[in-house]
């Protein structure tokens, strides 16, 4: 059983806010109210809910549950682990062995794919995203060095070139690695182009900006 305390200014707004962020129904909880927190002001004091719940149903268990079935349509034999859990995400790894290949697939559009599935499943209906990040054999550590390289010898063409320089087609995931990696970088600003998920980052040089 999990307990969690959330704290508001009134009973039916700390309780809706409180199961929006643990992703589960009223009937699915034990709810315990009191009313002994801190001063508000004008004398009220603030909520204090105590909100109680089987450990199957925390959303870390259900998202591990998901990717699981998903792997199994897929007819992929792994095995999968809780990484680490907050309020923003959920990190899952997956051991695929033989399968790790294609389980990543090109340029990583396959984990990609189930990462975006299990996202949309496990939010919808809830106004407060809980992100989902799925990885196997090290998959997005590994490629996250290699798009800041890119990213950083983009940078430096652009530079010497005095031009833009448009970079391959990428998912949000890694195009927000690139913009990160060049947000500081003197005379360089970065631009998503394209339609969809999938878009190209464009490195430009801003001497080359100012002057359109």
């Amino acid at each position: 059983m999990i307990e969690r305390d959330f704290t508001g200014k009134s009973e039916d707004e700390t309780i809706s806010a409180a199961l929006d962020l643990l992703k589960l129904k009223r009937e699915q909880v034990t709810i315990k109210v009191e009313n002994k927190g801190g001063f508000l002001g004008l004398g009220k004091k603030e909520v204090i809910v105590k909100i109680s719940y089987d450990d199957d149903l925390s959303f870390a268990n259900r998202s591990l549950m998901l990717v699981k079935e998903l792997l199994e349509r897929m007819d992929i034999e792994a095995k999968i682990y809780l990484m680490e859990e907050d309020d923003e995400k959920v990190l899952i790894d997956i051991d695929a062995k033989d399968d790790s290949a294609i389980l990543i697939g090109k340029q990583g559009k396959t984990l990609e794919a189930i990462q975006t599935i299990v996202n949309v499943i496990m939010n919808k209906d809830y106004s407060v995203w809980t992100k989902v990040i799925i990885d196997t054999c090290g998959y997005r550590e590994r490629r996250e060095r290699s798009l800041k390289k890119i990213a950083q010898d983009a940078a430096k063409q652009v530079k010497r070139n005095k031009k833009s320089l448009l970079l391959e087609p990428m998912n949000p995931f890694e195009r927000r690695i690139v913009h990160m990696t060049l947000k500081n970088v003197e005379q360089i600003d970065t631009i998503s182009e394209g339609e969809g998920t999938i878009k190209r980052v464009k490195v430009l040089y801003q001497e080359e900006i100012t002057e359109k």
